[in-house]
């Protein structure tokens, strides 16, 4: 329970940061303004998405803004989820990537909504998505723990409403909304509430460490490159909490290893370790910038860009105008006000600092670069780990906690300067979201920024597929990054596929076994065409398909083709346009 000071007016912030005194008081309860300041916050945050073009993509059943590029794979892998038989792992979904199968995990399908939601499938519309609604909720609760972060050092709730919008407005989150799952940002920023709030006895401490085992949980079921992050953070909460002795050393290390069990044990169960080879290219490249934290890279209307590597988009980590502006000042006002910081306690922080400048050493990668330009090359450095690092190629994306921890401590650190003033405070944390909110450039969105809708197939022929086939294939097959991907074709016929109840051999995963790389040039053997298959062939393999017996036809501008055996409805409909 924090343990404010007395106020010395109504216009003072209560100083939760302050060391506990040796007999702990009663607290006041917090006004009821300052219960609903978080609530404001949210609702700043949902804004915001709405804002950046979010209004579309939350009608569940509406999925046509998804159905394209890197959406695409957490679209699919959702729908060929809800036709699959309940399995282990409890994401598998064999009919998606025929015959090899992948899971909701591979496809950043985001695994713990596709459970929570596979029971209920049978009352769902065909057309459904829950993806829209999490990144709704990611904002909102980016808001919401932004404004609990601030209650740490101010109990006035139009500072935590400030704060926590402030944090909403953060350019990261807005950045990746090109990654559905990639958004949960919230989850660092709840993290760094935990460890600075105050946790004075043994019962706080396991509240504190159940709350950082949840948080680890539902990163772990969204997406691996989030509990990479949890996971130290937390490791570093039970540092925290051992060294201010409300919990031994022992516990703390059993604290530890229990959430790192909790995350493989969630990544086994979800299906992250399904047939597949986690590694792929790109460590050294996919990294931040050493000017990462104010390079705006288009995102800015008030500063300018500097270079970067072609491929560091995925360090990204511009905190935005407004919040360099709270940086400066909180700086600069510590460095003239220093004496109103004496009993900050600073020890609080630190495990917390260290595993965030850490994970922000990892995030420059082995090239460290300077708007672009090669520094120093660790190679040498990572080689040993080059399993680790091929699994988490995309380094960059560790700078994201070092992101919010410059928000957040800039807030905080100003908030505290200006406790006794608390109008100072307010006035400038106004300003701040002012120029927050003008700086970022909602035009960069990608929900503002990608065209709506994908071709679907209008044919009524395709309806005789159902009851009559069981697997819808494109030969060759069409997986990105793999082999040749047509993404219209793919996403035309793999709708299709979802819709009649079809497996289907191609699509977008993030990981694929490597037998599939063998089969992007395969072509057509004599007696090969399956009678249970319907073919869509690219132009070049129908010869093959005819010398193998198939009966061929185009159908919407297709090549399809059947086994020459087959003589219901549907193979009937392909005589109509021939293939000779």
């Amino acid at each position: 329970m924090t343990i404010p000071s007395p106020p010395a007016s109504r216009e003072s912030a209560s100083p939760a940061l302050a060391p506990t005194p040796p007999a702990p008081t009663i607290a006041p309860s917090p006004s009821p303004a300052s219960r609903w300041a978080p609530w404001g916050a949210a609702l700043g945050g949902l804004a915001w998405f709405l804002w950046l073009g979010g209004g579309r993509a939350i009608p569940p059943t509406r999925i046509d803004w998804m159905i394209r590029e890197d959406w695409a794979a957490s679209g699919f892998g959702w729908l060929f989820y809800r036709n699959a038989p309940w399995g282990l792992p409890l994401t598998s979904s064999p009919n998606q990537l025929f015959p090899h199968g992948t899971s909701v995990a591979l496809t950043d399908g985001n695994p713990l909504l596709a459970v929570l939601f596979k029971p209920f499938n049978a009352l769902l519309p065909a057309d459904f998505q829950y993806h829209g609604l999490w990144l709704a909720l990611g904002f909102a609760l980016m808001g919401w723990f932004g404004a609990k972060l601030v209650s740490v050092v101010s109990s006035r709730p139009t500072h935590q409403l400030l704060g926590g919008l402030l944090l909403a407005l953060a350019p990261p989150m807005a950045a990746r909304l090109g990654h559905l799952t990639l958004c949960s940002h919230w989850l660092l920023v709840a993290m760094m509430w935990l460890h600075l709030r105050d946790t004075p006895d043994a019962h706080a401490a396991k509240r504190s460490l159940l709350w950082a085992a949840a948080l680890n949980a539902v990163g772990a079921g969204t997406h691996p490159y989030l509990v990479a992050m949890l996971a130290p953070l937390a490791m570093a909460q039970t540092v925290r909490l051992a060294l201010g002795r409300v919990i031994s050393w022992g516990r703390a290390l059993l604290a530890s290893v229990g959430i790192v069990v909790l995350d493989v044990l969630i990544f086994a169960l979800f299906g992250y370790f399904v047939g597949s080879n986690l590694g792929a290219e790109g460590f050294g490249q996919f990294s931040a910038d050493l000017t990462t934290l104010f390079n705006p890279t288009d995102w800015s209307r008030l500063l300018p860009s500097l270079p970067v590597a072609r491929r560091q988009g995925e360090g990204f980590g511009y905190v935005g105008a407004g919040a360099l502006l709270l940086v400066v000042l909180s700086v600069v006002g510590a460095a003239l006000r220093f004496r109103t910081l004496r009993d900050v306690p600073w020890r609080r922080g630190l495990p917390f600092a260290v595993a965030v400048l850490l994970l922000a050493v990892y995030a420059l990668s082995s090239r460290v670069t300077w708007t672009g330009r090669l520094v120093v090359d660790l190679g040498g450095l990572y080689e040993p780990f080059s399993r680790l690092t091929s699994a988490f190629r995309a380094s960059g994306r560790f700078i994201w906690p070092l992101c919010y921890a410059v928000m957040g401590g800039a807030l905080l650190l100003w908030l505290r300067q200006w406790r006794q003033r608390a109008w100072v405070g307010t006035a400038v944390l106004a300003l701040v979201v002012a120029v927050q909110a003008y700086d970022v450039r909602q035009d960069k969105s990608e929900l503002r920024r990608r065209p709506e809708g994908f071709r679907r197939l209008q044919a009524p022929e395709w309806a005789e597929l159902k009851g009559h086939y069981q697997h819808l294939a494109l030969f060759p097959p069409q997986v990105q990054w793999v082999c040749p991907y047509n993404e219209p074709l793919v996403n035309a016929t793999g709708y299709m596929a979802y819709r009649l109840g079809l497996t289907f051999n191609s699509g977008y995963v993030t990981r694929t076994p490597p037998s599939i790389a063998e089969e992007c040039n395969a072509t057509m053997r004599p007696g090969g065409v399956d009678g249970d298959t319907v073919y869509v062939v690219v132009r070049q393999q129908v010869g093959a398909f005819l010398r193998a017996g198939a009966r061929c036809g185009m159908l919407e501008g297709l090549p399809v083709c059947v086994a020459g055996q087959r003589n219901d409805a549907f193979a009937q409909a392909l005589t109509r346009q021939p293939l000779r």
